[in-house]
């Protein structure tokens, strides 16, 4: 799960090796059940960062839309 980790600098080394750098500010990727990542969320240094999917989305004209804009000369 993503997190947003709010505490002082710090590491943690996760149980199948892996280490991680937590800085202020960061976002970081940690397993939800790890017992380390339970402990800063209570404490209030990691927060749940919301799944964001860019979408794109492509905008058409309907023809009901369309104005036909007429220039008369003088």
């Amino acid at each position: 799960m993503k997190y947003r980790y709010t505490g002082p600098s710090s590491g943690v080394t996760l149980a199948d090796g892996t280490e991680m750098l937590l800085w202020p500010g960061s976002v970081v990727d940690l397993p939800e059940a790890h017992d380390y990542v339970k402990t800063l969320v209570a404490l209030k240094h990691l927060h749940a960062e919301p799944d964001v999917t860019i979408v794109s989305t492509s905008r058409r004209k309907n023809a009901g839309e369309e104005k036909l804009e007429v220039n008369s000369g003088s």
